[in-house]
């Protein structure tokens, strides 16, 4: 059996390289710093959060498992403040209008909002899925990453959030007793 559609075979294989390096940053990396602006026009800078672990997460307003997602990390932003977590929400491609209804509905979170009209700040992180969530260290690296998850994974997620966290302040509390 010949395959009537050979030049299409052929224009996958070609670009399978392509796709297959746009995974993002890999663990132990920098990842890009820049996230965008905030709601206040403001930039947002991974290397200004230097110190604190850092949260950034994709997300779209179609996105059902994003929106049940930004509540919980919002709620975390909360409950450990802002000395040791920073948590950046970056909207992916949403047209204003649904970029504008949404922040509307979240005005009182305390998690940074920020907005990549064009996905260039989600193409530096390899995203193709959402949502799509990193785990930065203290010192600017990538400690994890996760995505296209569901609601169930939102627990264990949480739960590595305060993994890191914990073992980021065993590292900084031994670093002050030896100094």
């Amino acid at each position: 059996m010949k395959c009537r559609n050979w030049w299409l075979v052929a224009a996958l294989l070609a670009c399978a390289p392509v796709f297959a390096g746009e995974k993002g940053p890999a663990k132990g990396a920098v990842p890009p710093t820049l996230l965008g602006k905030d709601r206040d026009g403001q930039v947002v800078d991974l290397a200004s959060m230097h110190g604190k672990v850092v949260i950034v997460t994709f997300w779209a307003s179609w996105c059902a498992y994003c929106l049940k997602e930004l509540p919980v990390l919002n709620g975390l932003q909360e409950k450990v403040g802002d000395d040791w977590l920073r948590i950046v929400a970056v909207n992916v491609k949403d047209e204003t209008a649904d970029y504008r209804s949404m922040t509307r509905q979240m005005r009182d979170y305390r998690l940074t909002l920020t907005r990549d009209r064009n996905g260039q700040i989600a193409k530096g992180y390899g995203v193709d899925g959402y949502p799509n969530l990193w785990l930065i260290d203290r010192q600017g690296r990538v400690w994890g990453h996760h995505v296209g998850y569901g609601e169930d994974s939102l627990k264990t997620i949480v739960g590595e959030i305060q993994a890191l966290l914990q073992a980021e302040a065993g590292t900084q509390q031994a670093a002050a007793a030896q100094g």
